[in-house]
């Protein structure tokens, strides 16, 4: 009993669970193994064997964990570098389509290209949101609008012969997250279904407000006391084996003929739910169907979090002088030619150290300091500090190709800065976060 206990500890200990759910799950195992003992010999076996199962359900699902945890590491490191890459591209064809006729062929090949660049960063942020180095920002949310607006988008391009049903109940409630993902995580669920029904079938998205006791459990994982909103995913479609069914989840792993799929959809989707704090079930039957359940911790609403803007169709220039620091060439000589095509001046940085020399020789001539967070020798957090030293004042953007840094679940801009730019970026993005940044400055004096 002595081992069972400490082996049971070991696993709990390497979970992410908090530490309240920790010790619920330990004191639980003591009021087990205390009627263990109590127990008759028949009814001991049976209860140890049974124990033991759930003991190996456990490494398992530890194993796994720690295998998606390392693959996320290197994912991260990948998509840092291909952003990068992909900064030129996607910046360069927005650029260049700002010399072209809009009539003409040249334009046309720039817009493929942008579209192109657009695609593989999405694909990029998939690779980041499994890696857990895409930060969102978290607002308040409404589980059918979201859903709404990915049928809409699964309505222009499923089979027709695939019925989409929706079964929507009261009360709305909103839940804390990043519409955009949800979105995604939906979308990837209503691929996925579509793809198990080629010859048609009916998809069914239903939401309802669910309510955990605390001794729940969704694929072996406790479901924490409180109010959720359920949502649902169900297909007639062929069903998943039983064989695979653990495996879905893993990153990279597909069912699809070379090319017809990455294998991120789903654990983007695993990744997606336990990034706000969900959690997701899969239940199938071979020929039957398939639904995957995810639930949300309902949350108190804030306000809107929604609420449209008035779009924008000026990109708005400037006259001012920025420094641009960026240790690599192309994201480098790219934000220079964007700002320069916009009216600015530039003077651009290869090192953190090297800004600091250029705002130390002129500092009252920089207006606004642009600076990549991930450098060798002195990263973006480290430069600023330093321009703090030579313009406390100085209006400053940390730039990155990975989310490390971006604006926290409250909507705050890391500590110092006054704004965050997501690579890749395009012309227009760039346009109107520079002068937002300059124009909150000049109002303030």
């Amino acid at each position: 009993m002595t081992s069972l206990r400490s082996r049971f500890a070991e696993i709990v200990a390497g979970t992410d669970l908090s530490a309240e759910q920790r010790e619920e799950i330990l004191r639980r195992l003591e009021t087990c193994l205390d009627a263990l003992v109590r127990a008759g010999t028949a009814e001991r076996d049976e209860r140890i064997e049974a124990l033991s199962t759930r003991v190996r359900q456990a490494e398992e699902q530890l194993a796994q964990a720690q295998k998606m945890e390392a693959i996320g590491r290197l994912t991260g490191g990948i998509a840092h570098d291909f952003n990068n890459l992909l900064t030129g591209i996607l910046g360069y064809s927005s650029l260049l389509k700002t010399f072209l006729p809009e009539n003409g062929r040249g334009y046309e090949a720039a817009t493929y290209i942008e579209r192109s660049a657009r695609r593989a960063s999405e694909l990029t942020r998939q690779l980041l949101a499994y890696s857990r180095r895409e930060t969102s920002t978290f607002r308040p949310v409404d589980l059918r609008k979201v859903t709404g607006e990915a049928i809409a988008i699964l309505s222009r391009s499923v089979n027709r012969n695939v019925e989409i049903h929706t079964d929507f109940q009261d009360p709305r409630e909103p839940v804390s997250g990043d519409a955009g993902t949800l979105v995604q995580a939906l979308l990837n669920l209503g691929v996925n279904a579509c793809d198990a029904m080629p010859g048609g079938g009916h998809l069914t998205f239903a939401t309802a407000p669910f309510v955990s006791s605390g001794e729940v459990y969704l694929n072996g994982v406790l479901v924490p006391e409180g109010r959720y909103v359920s949502i649902c995913v169900a297909d007639t479609g062929s069903g998943i084996p039983e064989e695979i069914r653990d495996e879905v989840f893993a990153p990279f792993f597909t069912t699809k003929a070379p090319g017809k799929g990455t294998g991120l959809g789903l654990s983007m989707v695993y990744s997606c739910v336990r990034s706000h704090g969900g959690f997701v079930r899969l239940v199938s039957s071979v020929g039957v169907g398939t639904t995957f359940q995810i639930l949300l911790p309902v949350m108190e609403a804030s306000g809107d979090g929604d609420e449209p803007r008035e779009p924008e169709t000026e990109i708005p220039r400037g006259v001012e002088t920025v420094l641009a620091v960026d240790d690599e060439e192309i994201p480098r000589n790219l934000l220079c030619d964007m700002l320069r095509s916009l009216g600015y001046t530039t003077l651009p940085a290869a090192s953190g150290e090297e800004g600091i020399e250029i705002l130390r020789y002129a500092p009252e001539k920089v207006d606004l300091v642009v600076v990549d967070r991930i450098m060798p020798g002195m990263d973006g957090v480290e430069t600023l500090a330093r321009i703090r030293d030579l313009r406390p004042s100085l209006p400053t953007i940390l730039c990155s190709g990975t989310s490390e840094a971006e604006k926290t679940p409250s909507g705050a801009v890391p500590d110092g800065f006054d704004d965050f730019l997501q690579k890749p970026y395009e012309r227009e993005t760039l346009a109107r976060t520079v002068r937002s940044v300059l124009n909150a400055r000049l109002s303030k004096y």
